[in-house]
């Protein structure tokens, strides 16, 4: 009589071949499968991440922390999923430090950030985030969490590692519309301040990266490996500009990305 571990075995390969014949037959079954498989790697990766960030922490390396998970978990995923982008520009991202600027679309941010993430990178995100499974890396790593809506504070958040983002080399990467933006469309929300104020202060250069509309590859009950397409622009100089150019300063910004992103953004 078989045992109980030669049923369990027999059962988990039967269920395996029949969940290979289900995604390979039903779209909607791959966007379940791969939207699971990427949240649980996601998750892992921060439980996972939190022992490598504690230890960079500990050795005076916290601002490496974040850039080495989140490589590993961009290759990682990207070899199980078969996801992948095309880079432009990517001779721009030798200006460091700098303040990139990227157009914030959904949880694959995170995958797209592993593609080029420098090695002495922090990241300015919403303070919620901190309670996510990825939270304790962000905290470890030097991320700046800011308060949804409280401009002000954002501001007060961004003064206090100024001085030690530009004095360590250590670049920062800012989602100027400081909410997810799911459109079709090629186009950004309204730009939030904050890093522009921060990019100021420091006389640290602006980088911006956009990436066209994940809807191509990643959607409400589609999920296909397509390759998609980012680029990275020149870097923007901020040496010398005050308080009073923000608002110039994040009008051009703004200008240079959607242009760019509907000039990479297929039809």
């Amino acid at each position: 009589m078989p045992s109980i571990w030669a049923l369990s075995l027999a059962a988990l390969f039967v269920s395996f071949i029949l969940l290979r014949s289900a995604m390979a037959r039903f779209g909607y079954v791959r966007y379940l499968v791969r939207t699971g498989v990427y949240f649980i790697i996601l998750s892992l990766g921060g439980v996972a991440g939190t022992s490598v960030s504690l230890a960079l922490a500990v050795a005076g390396r916290r601002f490496e922390a974040g850039p080495l998970v989140t490589r590993t978990f961009h290759h990682f995923v990207g070899w199980l999923l078969g996801l992948r982008v095309e880079l432009e520009g990517a001779e721009h991202l030798a200006t460091q430090p700098a303040v990139l600027m990227l157009n914030h679309q959904s949880a694959l941010d995170v995958w797209l950030l592993g593609g080029f993430i420098h090695t002495r990178t922090s990241v300015m995100a919403k303070k919620s985030l901190g309670w996510s499974p990825i939270g304790p890396v962000l905290y470890l790593s030097g991320a700046v969490l800011v308060a949804r809506g409280r401009g002000t504070h954002a501001v007060a958040s961004i003064r206090k590692v100024c001085a030690t983002l530009r004095d360590g080399g250590i670049s920062l990467i800012v989602f100027p519309e400081g909410t997810r933006n799911d459109a079709r469309a090629p186009t950004l929300l309204p730009f939030k301040k904050g890093g522009f104020h921060m990019a100021v202060q420091s006389g640290l250069p602006i980088v911006p990266v956009v990436c066209e509309n994940y809807s191509r590859m990643y959607r409400r009950g589609y999920f296909e490996p397509v390759t998609l397409r980012a680029r990275v622009l020149p870097s923007i100089a901020t040496a010398g500009l005050g308080a009073e150019d923000v608002v110039a300063l994040t009008a051009q910004v703004q200008e240079q990305m959607l242009e760019a992103l509907r000039d990479i953004s297929h039809p």
